[in-house]
């Protein structure tokens, strides 16, 4: 019984500390602050399961704050591999679509750039880009192989009609042979929009109705062949090959032409030096030769004409 009543006596006392407590002015609103504190401290600990450890480094790595486009420093939030738009081919259904003419390699083999020359006004070119026809012969619908700016877009009396897009990394894409186009100079236009439809031209009639299609990289043409389906960032890559190729050629070709001319130059000026000498050396020789020749035909012709005066 004094047990239960020591019990009793000591829940009736923290009762009646609660209750003291809960009639002072402060007790409520310290108690609003503790919950507070406590709801956010649960709110953090939530954004903090974002952060995900690197067993190898100990790094965390932070992620974008929940519902928002920010990141933790409250920077927009750019999504991974926002550029990795991929080189298509310039139509719009690539079903029965033939390869009719092909890139001029300078590292390819005699037939491949045999089969990469234009013939044009009695010459052979070769072709800094591709031509693709229809299997039927037929028009078709050429599409921009990549996003970007159209930069010219108008008719050559030479090519047919042009466009010209310009896109991200220096990267510029050309169309010609175009019957017609539904583009204008400085829309912006989607990969895969419209441009036009192929047809003929003048430059390369052999090829029938078709699109010619060339990519460059500031100023460097790129075989279209090695980039499609490929990131837009390798034509950069393989347009800074083929220059550094370009450059190594050019200064090797000046050594190989400068050595002959070097050696046949004096042999060339000396020649006729010699020639000169030896006819200025001759000519009294011949003048004596000839005056004595002459001499004694005057002496026989004296007694002759005596006689005849004479007789």
């Amino acid at each position: 019984m004094r047990e239960d009543n020591n019990r009793s006596s000591k829940t009736e006392e923290k009762q009646a500390n609660i209750q003291s407590i809960l009639r002072k002015r402060w007790a409520v609103p310290a108690l609003y602050l503790v919950v507070a504190a406590f709801v956010l401290s649960a709110v953090f600990m939530l954004q903090d399961g974002d952060e995900v450890a690197t067993p190898e480094t100990g790094t965390t790595e932070t992620g974008p704050i929940a519902g928002t486009d920010m990141d933790p420093f409250g920077q927009e939030a750019v999504p991974v591999n926002a550029s990795s738009e991929q080189v298509q081919m310039p139509v719009a259904d690539e079903e029965d679509i033939n390869v009719v003419g092909y890139f001029y390699d300078m590292n390819g083999t005699d037939e491949e750039q045999q089969e990469a020359l234009v013939y044009y006004n009695n010459e052979y070119i070769p072709n800094k880009g591709m031509d693709f026809a229809q299997v039927d012969g037929e028009s078709f619908d050429v599409a921009a192989s990549l996003s970007g700016t159209v930069i010219r877009a108008e008719k050559d009396e030479l090519l047919g009609y042009v466009v010209e897009i310009q896109h991200e990394n220096d990267v510029l894409t050309h169309y010609h042979s175009l019957e017609s186009i539904e583009v204008e100079e400085g829309a912006n236009v989607k990969q895969g929009d419209i441009l036009g439809a192929a047809g003929r031209n003048v430059y390369n009639k052999e090829a029938g109705i078709h699109v010619h299609f060339e990519i460059r990289q500031d100023g460097v043409e790129v075989n279209p062949n090695s980039v499609f389906d490929q990131p837009i960032d390798s034509v950069k890559d393989i347009a800074d090959e083929a220059k550094k190729e370009a450059d190594k050629k050019e200064e090797e070709a000046p050594a190989e032409d400068e050595t002959p001319a070097e050696e046949e130059a004096p042999a060339d000026e000396e020649a006729p030096i010699e020639e000169e000498e030896t006819n200025v050396e001759e000519s009294p020789i011949e003048e004596e030769e000839e005056t004595n020749e002459q001499a004694p035909a005057e002496s026989d012709e004296d007694p002759a004409d005596t006689e005849d005066e004479l007789g």
